[in-house]
């Protein structure tokens, strides 16, 4: 049985429930971790790594309502769930929606479309409309207002603390050749040793500080955390 704090894998494919112009009501895949399903389903990306997704339930790494699905269920089921807005990405906030000056935009040599999605200063939104003074942009979440399907397959419960130590790395640097790593635990610290491949992943440092800031969060017990590089010497 799955309880709240398990740390699993899980596949999953996540569909928009939405009304056609019609008013039948349709789902459209717009997420999934099998590769598979996103090539039929048209959303392939080559740049994504097609595997499960670790996470960790409690920790906020899914939506609340998809957490509370698969707390109690078990090793290797399969669920099918219907989250509710406000269980997944929040309802629709008509404050977060803002009319925006055009000159701003020709301040930074951009042409705003209707669809674009577009960053000003530190926010990030979808133009709704343009006219020739102003630009309307929705700042909500891009999934907000949405009741989302959820088909999800459950795998083994990570135990252990090299395991979730592991586990946690790999999340961390995905697609880095890591079969080499190896993990020592002494007291209060962690040793982590990476194989040279590891030093060529792009954002490695930024990476290695995540780690640190998941097992603060996740295995308290540790103080420190150590990574070292392993030079095969031919």
């Amino acid at each position: 049985m799955i309880d709240s704090g398990s740390m699993i894998k899980i596949d999953y494919t996540a569909k928009i429930i939405e009304n056609d112009e019609e008013g039948d009501i349709k789902e459209f895949v717009f997420d999934t971790t099998i590769e598979e399903i996103s090539k039929s389903e048209n959303i392939f990306k080559p740049e994504n790594i097609y595997q499960p997704m670790l996470i960790v339930l409690g920790k906020k790494w899914i939506p609340t309502g998809l957490e509370r699905a698969i707390i109690n269920a078990n090793v290797n089921e399969t669920i099918d769930v219907v989250i509710q807005p406000e269980d997944a990405y929040g309802p629709k906030d008509p404050a977060k929606i803002k009319l925006v000056a055009r000159r701003e935009f020709q301040k930074l040599n951009i042409n705003p479309s209707v669809g674009d999605r577009i960053t000003l200063g530190s926010q990030t939104g979808t133009i709704l409309s343009v006219s020739a003074g102003r630009v309307r942009i929705d700042y909500n979440h891009i999934l907000a207002g949405k009741e989302i399907h959820y088909s999800v397959k459950i795998y083994d419960i990570i135990k252990g603390d090299e395991q979730k130590i592991s586990a946690l790395i790999k999340r961390r640097i995905p697609g880095a050749d890591l079969e080499n790593m190896t993990i020592e635990i002494k007291e209060d610290k962690i040793i982590v040793n990476l194989p040279e491949q590891a030093r060529f992943f792009e954002y490695i440092q930024f990476a290695k500080a995540e780690v640190a800031k998941d097992i603060s969060e996740i295995l308290t017990n540790y103080k420190y955390i150590e990574f070292s590089e392993i030079f095969p010497i031919i």
